[in-house]
């Protein structure tokens, strides 16, 4: 994970340093050219990795993307713009000062949000250790990754699938720049870490003053429910793409507020990342289009402004559709313009699967708005499912209403932009919660914007009548005695916390059935031994690698070779056979044990169950149970987990 961080940081430090550069001759006829070095630094991270994402799809495309290449490139590029990488170190640099100047001053809000960033970042990435539990990641994403590794760049199908071997892969070519050097999949979690720390740290440099209280108010908006935060470090792509989503409406409500050139330009590069990392993203292509139109047609962007956005979106965006379009004949393939290489059922079904909602309880639903019953179930849908037991929603939902009272005009534009993308999720993609994110994200970005232009309405009340008041305990908080205690009253509260919560899970017997995550990320119990006991397969798929069993017949699990490998540490020792190798109907059971070589089988407590014959198709469940009760009377039983999964030995000498 350390060497992760390493190469994500410094992909970002690369593209912040050409950023700058560009920033610098956009803005050039600006009187403010920089907000200031941090609002740089805040809000600089996103296209930052969207320019890094953007040079390596080029290199890709020509299968470039090799170490001997990408690191002299680098090397000449960061002395090319030596003055903007100093400028970039000054900026960090005066940051620093900057918090240690407040605290000494008597704020300590600057260092309390440092101090909370270093926190999560070592939360998240702790539980980014845990290998993933969803099929998606180690059928999809790792791969796709891997394979762009291996090949330097792209191909055509990048994986042996022709729907997901051909899909944007800005996102995978991010998690592949971290693994290039990682060479683990926890590179992959850095990345997903780093995005949505900088889209945490874009929304908090919207605020006009107190942009440390805006990042504690950021927290407590976002971090109010599980929603987002339980998958920030899972090397999906569900929320990366939200993230670059919603940055680039936030970077186009910066633009439309300060005129400044730069942000429709970081607004052009982090689009461009939504859209090459899924198609689903092309609806905020059709938004923005919409709210710049009347800007556009009043002439009021230049020309080559106008140009150098569309060129930057084109060069993180373009590769992916255009190699569509000439390699598939359909540049979102396999949608709308024909599917080469699908069939037609395969298709349908894919469509079907795409069009209704995944639970068969959501699909009485109506879904189109233009009746009094679909508008009924929207709002319906909008308060059970996003409002409803959630305190950070209402919370979110007041300060969007406090901000449309207060300064209408400024707070309208999101506002309306969170109801289009929420319909266009009701009618289009109602299939899961999940395509929802970046409405849902949004939703509350614009809830921290409402704050905000609240907050600037009360600021000569506040700056008259609330800092004197609290300045005589400002002058106490800057007291030498205060910044000693501070930090040692901390300290030994977090210790006698630590030592009191390992006393009462029972100190060094601590049992791992009964940790938590929260047990792992406090360092008292291991990253294996919760696996082992919270999840399934985990401790089975250890076991026969560990013992180096040949072959075991796992026919119940959807991905069991790629979990196998998964939880142990990437190795493939061809320990399981893949789930799809069965026998044929009517051939003999004795041959395919013998070809096979299968020497141990699995049955999990749930083989029968409707979820599994859906997912893995009757006709392969009956025939796996087949061949099961066939082995079945000559085996032992030599392993049974706490999820009830058992592992047998299959004897082919005994008699039955």
């Amino acid at each position: 994970m350390i060497l992760g961080w390493c190469t994500v940081l410094s992909v970002i430090l690369w593209g912040l340093v050409i950023d700058r550069g560009i920033v610098a001759r956009l803005n050039r006829h600006c009187d403010q050219p920089f907000r200031d070095g941090a609002d740089f630094l805040f809000s600089g991270i996103l296209p930052a990795l969207a320019i890094s994402g953007g040079a390596a799809t080029i290199l890709g495309a020509f299968h470039g993307l090799r170490w001997e290449i990408v690191l002299p490139v680098v090397v000449i590029s960061m002395i090319w713009r030596r003055r903007d990488l100093v400028a970039v170190l000054c900026d960090l640099a005066s940051l620093l000062r900057k918090i240690t100047a407040e605290t000494k001053s008597g704020n300590p809000l600057p260092a309390l949000a440092a101090f909370t960033c270093i926190i999560l970042c070592y939360v998240w990435s702790v539980l980014a250790q845990f290998p993933s539990g969803i099929d998606d990641v180690w059928v999809f994403h790792i791969p796709l990754a891997k394979s762009i590794i291996e090949h330097a760049g792209f191909v055509s199908p990048q994986i042996d699938h022709l729907f997901y071997g051909n899909i944007p892969l800005f996102f995978n070519l991010l998690f592949a720049l971290a693994m290039m050097i990682s060479g683990h999949w926890t590179g992959a979690g850095a990345v997903n870490i780093a995005i949505f720390f900088g889209f945490l740290f874009l929304l908090s440099s919207c605020a006009s003053r107190w942009r440390a209280c805006g990042f504690f108010l950021v927290v407590i908006l976002i971090f109010g429910g599980s929603f987002f935060t339980r998958d920030v470090g899972e090397p999906m792509t569900d929320l990366a793409r939200s993230c670059f989503s919603v940055a680039a409406m936030l970077f186009l409500w910066r633009y439309l507020e300060t005129g400044r050139p730069a942000e429709l330009f970081h607004c052009a590069l982090v689009l461009g990342g939504a859209v090459g990392g899924k198609y689903t993203e092309l609806q905020m292509v059709g938004l923005i289009g919409l709210a710049l139109a009347p800007t556009l047609f009043k002439r009021r962007i230049s020309l080559p402004l106008f140009l150098s956005c569309v060129y930057a979106f084109l060069a993180v965006a373009g590769y992916w559709y255009a190699k569509n379009l000439i390699v598939l004949g359909n540049p979102i393939y396999p949608f709308l313009f024909g599917h080469p290489g699908l069939t037609d059922s395969w298709m349908a079904d894919y469509m079907l699967e795409l069009g209704r909602p995944f639970k068969p309880a959501n699909r009485h639903y109506v879904t189109n708005l233009a009746s009094l019953q679909g508008l009924h179930d929207f709002l319906y849908i909008l308060y059970e499912w996003f409002l409803a037991r959630r305190v950070n929603a209402f919370f979110a939902l007041t300060l969007i209403l406090a901000g449309l009272a207060v300064a209408f005009r400024r707070v309208a534009f999101l506002t309306a932009m969170v109801v289009a993308m929420f319909a266009i999720w009701y009618t289009v993609m109602f299939n899961h919660i999940r395509w929802a994110t970046p409405a849902y994200l949004l939703f509350f970005s614009t809830g921290f914007i409402g704050a905000n232009v609240v907050r600037e309405r009360l600021d000569r009340w506040l700056d008259r009548h609330v800092l004197p008041q609290i300045a005589p305990f400002a002058k106490i908080a800057s007291s030498p005695a205060c910044r000693v205690a501070s930090p040692v009253i901390i300290g030994l509260l977090a210790g006698g916390f630590w030592i009191s919560h390992w006393h009462r899970m029972g100190g060094s017997d601590i049992d791992p059935i009964k940790a938590k995550e929260f047990d792992v990320v406090l360092g008292m119990i291991s990253v294996d031994k919760y696996m082992e006991s919270h999840r399934k397969a985990y401790f089975m798929y250890r076991y026969i690698a560990d013992h180096d069993l040949r072959t075991v017949f796992q026919p119940f699990d959807p991905a069991n070779t790629l979990f196998s490998t998964a939880y142990n540490d990437g190795h493939d020792g061809g320990w399981q056979l893949p789930r799809h190798v069965l026998p044929a109907p009517g051939s003999d059971i004795d041959a395919f044990i013998r070809d096979n070589q299968i020497a141990y089988f699995i049955v999990p407590p749930d083989a029968d169950s409707a979820f599994l014959t859906e997912r893995i198709g009757a006709d392969k469940i009956v025939m796996a149970n087949s061949v099961i009760a066939h082995m079945m009377p000559r085996s032992s039983l030599i392993l049974m987990d706490r999820f009830g999964w058992k592992l047998y030995r299959f004897d082919a000498d005994r008699a039955s």
